[in-house]
């Protein structure tokens, strides 16, 4: 079975101008006025079926498609409201006339205007917030520039200066160890900035059973960490369709839960779903994230005095956000930190994964961070946005 996509729903508005049309000419008879004016209703309902035929070339998401075909719908609905209104204005001058054209030719009219403007309307609300998304990663590769890659650089630097001049062979084994410590920092600080790069640039989704997920990632860090406390609150099974990366982002919160705080800290992973939506919930009763980081991520930008100090919080979060998603990073009650995910349900969509970008794909690259694998980033590819399904 079809699921029902934008294209779906810009024809069935289109279908329902041209049936006003023919209703009109139904109800007036087979005269020549009224046959010109059904022709002038079903030839704008013709607009609306060019945008059925051309919404794939405009490049905005899923969501905006169907932002655009409410656009469209409510627009058609006001001017037909609006004709109601100058047709009771006539009847009380004893002006009236011709309720069905009026009422079908404004409905039309309004389905024809709201089918072109709409997209053109989210595809510019889209390309700002798209600007706005890339200047805050670019001030996140330039903080990760200035500061991160040029403290470590410095550091690494500083231990290897003279270390030629140096005759104790355990001094140079000790300076060049804590100098390739700081080089590792710095590939592994360089890796992680260009992963966040390309979880933004991918659009694709992916199926996964949320509860799999959990679960592996969570026996991966208890094993790691056997010390810390982890208690699940799970279902037996809890499909998702979500961003490819959602395993990498679940292990960073996971992380920062784990290794941010003090061996005694509890974390306590929950997974609940309502009518449309899935809630991962993951509470720790650490030091908990400091607010201005969390006004940072609620306001999705960095400033030279409002910044994240790393990188896994924006991770967590444009790999929740580009799936239509929303992240929170609230308190915890006493103390410590709740991140919860909310994904919305996509599972009629048919599962298309694309290529794996370039940026991504790690097989030849320098020693990848703890946890992380190629298999965290399978399937980040662009596919049709119709194949996803209504938001």
């Amino acid at each position: 079975m079809t699921s029902l996509t934008p294209r779906v729903g810009f024809a069935a508005l289109g279908v329902l101008s041209a049936g006003l049309g023919a209703g009109h000419l139904a109800l007036q008879g087979s005269g020549v006025g009224s046959l010109l004016e059904s022709a002038l209703i079903v030839g704008l309902s013709g607009f609306v079926f060019y945008t059925v035929y051309d919404l794939p070339d405009w490049g905005i998401s899923v969501s905006g498609r169907w932002r655009a075909v409410r656009i469209a719908a409510l627009t058609a609905l006001s001017f037909a409201a609006l004709a109601g209104v100058v047709w009771l204005i006539w009847l009380l001058e004893h002006h009236a006339f011709k309720l069905s054209f009026l009422i079908s030719f404004a409905a039309s009219l309004g389905a024809a205007v709201g089918s072109r403007a709409g997209p053109y309307a989210v595809k510019a609300d889209e390309q700002l917030a798209e600007a706005q998304e890339l200047a805050t990663l670019l001030s996140i590769n330039d903080r990760v520039l200035r500061h991160n890659i040029r403290n470590e650089l410095s550091v690494g630097l500083g231990y290897l200066d003279g270390i030629e001049d140096v005759e104790d062979d355990a001094e140079v084994a000790e300076r060049a160890a804590i100098a390739r410590t700081h080089l590792e920092a710095l590939v592994e600080t360089s890796e992680r900035t260009r992963r966040i790069a390309s979880i933004w640039r991918t659009e694709s989704r992916q199926s996964f059973d949320l509860v799999a997920v959990v679960e592996e990632r969570v026996a991966e860090l208890t094993a790691e960490a056997p010390g810390v406390a982890v208690r699940t609150e799970l279902p037996d099974r809890c499909l998702v369709r979500a961003h490819p990366s959602l395993p990498l982002a679940i292990e960073e919160a996971l992380r920062n839960a784990i290794e941010h705080n003090d061996d005694d800290v509890t974390v306590t992973v929950r997974v609940d779903r309502d009518d449309d939506a899935t809630t991962l919930s993951i509470a720790d009763t650490g030091r908990g994230i400091p607010e201005i980081e969390r006004e940072t991520l609620r306001n999705a930008e960095e400033t030279p005095l409002e910044h994240t100090e790393g990188l896994g919080l924006w991770l967590i979060y444009w790999t929740v956000t580009r799936a239509g998603g929303t992240v929170e990073f609230a308190e915890n009650d006493p103390h410590g930190t709740v991140v919860r995910i909310r994904l919305p349900d996509h599972l009629e969509s048919d599962g298309s994964i694309g290529p794996v970008p370039e940026a991504v794909g790690l097989g030849d690259r320098a020693e990848r961070p703890s946890g992380w694998s190629d298999s965290d980033f399978a399937g980040t590819g662009r596919t049709d946005p119709d194949q996803d399904g209504p938001a």
